[in-house]
């Protein structure tokens, strides 16, 4: 009673001034944390003048700035722990608490910093803020079957890593926090109803669902987690124990992914994919124990048959205007281009002229048609001889305007248009049936003559120049489950580099690689090395067996001073599944729908041809998400100087994200201008890219859980 007396007698001029000390001090620690948000220097003048206070009142509060980022951290800290205890309070569900939680943190995230100058908070500190949150942990294992629920130094060491993730990511992007909550969440729950297996950085067994425990044998807590068979890899081929998700992860504290198939009691085959992630306190931190998700893929492996279409159901609805067979039959292929041109011409009654693109995919080049047509037009977005269905709306524009009337039908083949035809002020119709069937026949009646190759080179190339393009497949394909585009940028010596990719029943194969040295000999062995590939690939070969194919006939060929850098891969559209062996050559450069960049980076194997015995591979997986974009290069453009220094991975990924358009063709072109005007100087080395657009098919796309 004394005690309440003496404060209800307290002055009033005292109250003010304890509540003008705590606005101060307020007012401080948020000083600070602008100037941590704009990286600036934490001085004592510096915080003074951005609170609004005179250094003596800071120096009343503060002994100096070690002390006051402390103070700045312990603010967070305090903010995060009321949040936890609000949003847990109330009798809600698991999930409908978990959302309100990571909402919580968030919003104090991105207003205050866990991170200043000194360091990051201790782990004890941060672990001692999210202690409310046990019981959540405990109510969301059990709506996920997992068994035992998580404790002791194990849980204690995830709710801090969960707190800190979702601070961190709020203060990462203050301006979307809503985007970053859904993000968060989706992360934690996404898993929920999947196999789920808990490691501690022993490599024992720390939980587990049912789902984990079909997907793992001996799933036993405080057992270690052993991995007795790997599987079947996607193409049928026996995976080694040793180089299993789990057991890989758990060696190289590393995230790995893959798909396994295994043979069931009953003897049906079984697919499974999984994610096994390392959990750290802190970036760059060891782990303190590992998160396997498993995911039945089985079904999708019906995908593929659906592609299919019934019996009956191409039948063409009407009567074409031209029969290709009797065209390519009975027309001379070096006369096809005129023979179309008089075809729409026809169809249209109107002059028609037929433009192929140029070699550099710079110019469209009348091929075919009268002199009332330009002999060059500038080809859009073209990448290569071909051009791409997003450059269209610019090049018609452009006709618009310099051309009023002119019809433009593009000549599709696949998704990309490998030449246009040009009519004026006529029914676009018959043009475009012309233009369709006319892209096949062109096709066809290429490798019967030069008259479309000869056409798109607007000035003669070297015997080094035409082996690099012969090599070459289409620029733009379209496939099951995304997009590919290529293109190399040849240096004023031609040397060995080069891409490859073709659809086959197991997927689709994608290669890249750069041959050492310049000019016919290094072109040459490039190709016998492309030829090696084909021919594995063309008897079933697995990934390891194509290598392995491949670094015997460069040791033959190449001598001892000769060797090939390359990653050889397989695109698998049914599980969004990418397989790679890394030759020595620089890791793919995976840049995600929301931008997001990352680079695979894995042990390389050694180069091709510098070994003389037969030789292991590791192979890598990684499943890609729907609008994931895969760059693969070799160093010519990496290496290219600019003025801040070489052109690297931060030219390539700024170049995908200033692409006009999301498709792999536009990023491809994309990094080939960016590389070009990198310097004035001309290309010191050839430069090569492959860009695969990862497209959902058969399955919503999936995220992995919650890291770093």
């Amino acid at each position: 009673m004394s005690d309440l007396r003496a404060t209800a007698d307290r002055p009033p001029r005292a109250r003010g001034r304890r509540a003008v000390a705590r606005r101060n001090r307020t007012a401080v620690i948020h000083a600070a944390a602008r100037l941590v948000r704009r990286r600036e220097s934490i001085t004592m003048q510096a915080v003074a003048a951005a609170a609004g206070v005179s250094r003596s009142t800071l120096y009343r509060h503060f002994a100096g700035p070690a002390d006051l980022q402390l103070a700045v951290q312990q603010e967070t800290l305090a903010r995060a722990r009321t949040a936890i205890r609000g949003a847990v309070s109330s009798q809600r569900t698991a999930l409908a608490q978990l959302r309100s939680v990571v909402s919580a943190l968030v919003e104090v995230g991105a207003e205050l910093p866990l991170d200043v100058p000194l360091g990051a908070p201790s782990d004890e500190s941060v672990a001692d803020a999210g202690r409310a949150l046990a019981p959540l942990t405990e109510r969301l294992a059990r709506a996920a079957g997992v068994e035992p629920p998580p404790s002791g130094p194990w849980l204690a060491a995830g709710i801090a890593q969960f707190l800190a993730t979702c601070l961190r990511a709020g203060w990462g992007a203050p301006d979307v926090t809503h985007q970053t909550v859904e993000r968060l969440f989706s992360a934690v729950t996404d898993p929920l109803d999947r196999g789920l297996l808990l490691i501690d950085a022993t490599g024992a067994v720390v939980a587990s669902n049912a789902g984990g425990r079909i997907a793992m044998d001996d799933a036993e807590p405080g057992r270690r987690a052993v991995v007795h068979s790997g599987g079947l890899y996607e193409d049928g081929s026996a995976a080694s124990p040793e180089v299993h998700p789990i057991t890989a992860a758990l060696a190289g504290g590393e995230a790995q992914q893959g798909v396994r198939g295994h043979h069931t009691e009953g003897g049906a085959l079984s697919w499974m994919s999984m994610r096994v992630d390392p959990l750290r306190r802190t970036p760059g931190a060891e782990p303190y124990g590992f998160v396997a998700v498993f995911t039945d893929v089985s079904e999708e492996t019906r995908f593929q048959l659906r592609s299919l279409r019934p019996a009956g159901g191409l039948r063409a609805d009407a009567r074409p205007v031209l029969d290709i067979v009797r065209v390519l039959d009975e027309v001379p292929p070096p006369l096809l281009p005129e023979q179309l041109v008089a075809e729409a011409m026809r169809l249209v009654r109107g002059p028609v002229a037929l433009y192929v693109v140029d070699v550099d995919g710079s110019r469209l080049l009348r091929l075919a048609g009268t002199e009332e047509f330009p002999a060059r037009l500038p080809a859009p977005l073209a990448l290569g001889p071909e051009l791409a269905e997003d450059g269209l709306p610019e090049l018609t524009a452009q006709l618009a305007r310099e051309m009023p009337g002119m019809v433009m039908a593009p000549m599709w083949l696949r998704g990309r248009a490998v030449g246009l035809l040009l009519a004026r002020r006529v029914s676009e119709a018959g043009l475009r049936e012309v233009a369709r069937l006319g892209a096949a026949a062109m096709e066809l009646a290429g490798g019967y003559t030069d008259v479309f190759d000869a056409a798109r080179r607007r000035k003669d190339t070297t015997p080094a120049a035409e082996i690099q393009q012969s090599l070459l497949p289409p620029r733009i394909v379209r496939m099951g489950g995304g997009e590919l585009a290529g293109s190399v940028m040849p240096s004023y010596e031609v040397g060995g580099d080069w891409f490859d990719y073709v659809e086959n029943r197991d997927g689709a194969w994608i290669a890249i690689a750069d041959g050492a040295g310049r000019g016919p000999r290094a072109g040459g062995l490039s190709s016998v090395t492309l030829a090696a590939l084909r021919a594995a690939r063309r008897s079933d070969a697995t990934l390891e067996e194509a290598a392995q194919l491949m670094d015997e006939t460069v040791s033959a060929a190449g001598g001892s001073e000769f060797f090939v850098t390359a990653i050889v891969a397989r695109w698998n559209p049914v599980y969004s599944l990418l397989s790679w062996l890394n030759l020595g050559h620089p890791p793919p450069l995976l840049i995600s729908a929301a931008g997001t960049v990352e680079e695979l980076a894995t042990r390389p194997d050694p180069p091709l041809g510098l070994t003389d015995r037969t030789r292991g591979f590791r192979r890598h997986q990684r499943r890609l998400l729907d609008g994931d974009r895969l760059v693969l290069y070799t160093d010519g453009i990496s290496r290219r100087r600019t003025t801040d220094g070489p052109f690297d991975t931060a030219g390539i990924a700024d170049a995908v994200r200033r692409a006009d358009h999301r498709s792999a063709a536009a990023a491809a072109r994309a990094i080939q201008e960016a590389v070009v005007s990198a310097s004035e100087d001309p290309l010191p080395d050839d430069a090569a890219v492959v860009v695969l657009l990862a497209e959902s098919v058969s399955h919503p796309a999936r995220s992995g859980p919650l890291t770093g």
